[in-house]
Parts: C-alpha cells; structure tokens; sequence
C-alpha cells in the first residue's frame, strides 16, 4: 500500500504544477480542468489499491481474483469520472485528458523504486 500511496502523492503533484500551467499559460478554467484529469489518474490508483489490498487473500487465486475485479470497477470508475469531466469541461477538455496522461508514466518509474511493500 505504501508504493501505491506513493504513486497516488506523485500523480497529484502532476496535477497541481500542470494546473498552475495551464493556468498560468491559458486560462484559469484550463488549470482547473488539467487539476481535474491529473486527480482522476490519483483517486483511480488509490481506489484500486484499496479494493486489491483491503481484503487479505489466504491464497494467490484470490489475491489474483481481487486484484482483477479492482481493475474493472477501476475501469468502470474511470469512464464515470471521465463522463462527468467532460459535462463539465467540454469546451477545455484537452487539458483534462493532458494531465491525465501525464500522471499514467508514473505508474513506469514505480517498478524502479526499491521498496519491500509489495
């Protein structure tokens, strides 16, 4: 849980320096709308290793099993927050899907952490 609390703090600093761009090189709905896609990438890490690490599996089927159903609800998660963003901020949507990607290579250079959380 600790590397995926790491993941989730990097990502929301993501978020925030490209919502100051954003708003410092655009407009202040465009920094809100990047610090929207950038906390999607951050609440979706935090929510799936909640549903993965919550539930202590006995076995590693079940640990297989509970990681896979936290992806989908992840997924499924995932097009909620994207279908309301884009309700909201339709007409500034590139900076939402911007920072979003932005925070997904985090997810990269956590396999070159050293860290024994698991």
């Amino acid at each position: 849980m600790k590397t995926a609390t790491r993941i989730a703090l990097l990502q929301a600093l993501i978020a925030v320096i490209s919502a100051a761009l954003w708003a410092a090189f655009a407009d202040l709905r465009s920094g809100l709308a990047a610090l929207v896609g950038g906390s999607i990438g951050a609440v979706l890490t935090i929510y799936a290793a909640i549903k993965t690490f919550s539930v202590a599996a006995s076995d590693a089927p079940h640990a297989v099993m509970n990681f896979y159903r936290a992806e989908v609800r992840k997924l499924i998660l995932a097009a909620v927050l994207f279908a309301v963003a884009v309700r909201f901020f339709a007409e500034v949507f590139a900076p939402v899907v911007v920072t979003f990607a932005l925070t997904l290579p985090v997810y990269w250079f956590a396999l070159l952490w050293d860290t024994n959380d698991g």
